[in-house]
């Protein structure tokens, strides 16, 4: 842009200064006189110094029309800048608008897909965790039964939404527990004990269909979005139950909550115990026995940090892959 500026004002100074450039040539042409006497010669000096005033008066008269030539083209460019400030302002207000709007029928959908989950979790003991469901869910609704379409994920969809609302009502379980993490915990392992139980409850009233929710979850296209919840999970618990720390076991940590957390989840889809109370007691004991190891790494140094490399190096490189971020206010 500004090159092309800079050939129009090249081009319009040329058509100006040019017609000037020919009319003071015109002028500057000599004639020589030889005068017979000195009366001739004395009016030979008169017509020449007329001439060289002619000729200072058309050098101003140019030089008064560059300067006017000057002043016009800073006067446009100003001009010019002015009008391109106006329009960048114009399209920043116009492509904010248009954000706001698509940020605004996002929040919509977001809120007709919650909607239809929340229904359709009431049809998964009866058509699982499958696109019926979420028909079912839609048509209770009140929408079309082609409403599934929103829902490119098929069954995953319903799974992933039903572990979101989970992973939210444990968190809010756990700010009221700590007073939004400003209460010391007395005794942190049974708070990761008790907070660990409180999430697989959760999965109780759909034990029977879960193992489909699992093989669901399992498949590659779905692991992205599986892993950033159980992560996102296992590090709300190890938050709220006081771990703090910035140290490399902040990482081995949550890499075995989350081991644990999918054991017991395997034990307990086959526990056929009064309120799962094996269930409850394997949790226990793998809690204990994390402990122990933990203690027993700590005597052999070395062996300690070859242990928390593997582990660091999985966690960083999966919460890396997954975009997410640990820093809280």
């Amino acid at each position: 842009m500004a090159n092309v500026r800079c050939l129009q004002k090249l081009f319009r100074l040329q058509k100006f200064v040019l017609p000037l450039t020919q009319h003071c040539g015109h002028n500057a042409h000599f004639h020589t006189v030889k005068p017979s006497h000195p009366q001739t010669q004395s009016r030979v000096w008169t017509r020449n110094y007329a001439k060289d005033t002619s000729k200072s008066g058309d050098g101003a008269t140019a030089q008064t029309g560059v300067d006017e030539f000057r002043s016009r083209e800073e006067q446009r460019e100003r001009e010019r800048d002015a009008a391109e400030i106006k329009q960048q302002e114009e399209t920043k207000e116009h492509d904010t608008q248009d954000e706001e709007e698509q940020t605004a029928k996002r929040a919509k959908v977001d809120e007709v897909r919650n909607k239809i989950l929340d229904a359709a979790l009431q049809h998964v003991p009866q058509h699982g965790w499958t696109r019926n469901a979420i028909v079912q869910g839609a048509e209770e609704c009140g929408y079309p039964s082609a409403v599934h379409g929103m829902f490119p994920e098929g069954g995953f969809a319903l799974v992933s939404h039903f572990n979101g609302r989970c992973n939210a009502q444990l968190l809010k379980h756990l700010q009221g527990e700590t007073d939004n993490g400003q209460r010391e915990i007395e005794n942190p392992l049974d708070f990761l004990v008790q907070a660990v139980r409180h999430r697989l409850e959760m999965i109780v009233p759909y034990k029977q269909q879960w193992p489909q929710a699992m093989a669901l979850i399992a498949q590659p296209q779905h692991a992205s979005t599986a892993l950033a919840q159980v992560l996102t999970l296992v590090d709300d618990i190890c938050y709220y139950s006081g771990d703090r720390s910035v140290d490399f076991g902040w990482y081995t940590r949550r890499i075995g909550l989350a081991t644990i957390l999918k054991m017991t989840e395997l034990y307990m889809l086959q526990d056929t115990s009064p309120s799962h109370t094996n269930t409850w007691e394997f949790l226990k004991n793998r809690m204990d026995e994390a402990v122990q190891l933990q203690m027993m790494l700590a005597q052999t140094e070395g062996m300690t940090h070859t242990f928390q490399r593997s582990f660091n190096s999985a966690f960083i490189t999966a919460r890396n892959i997954l975009g997410l971020g640990y820093n809280r206010n």
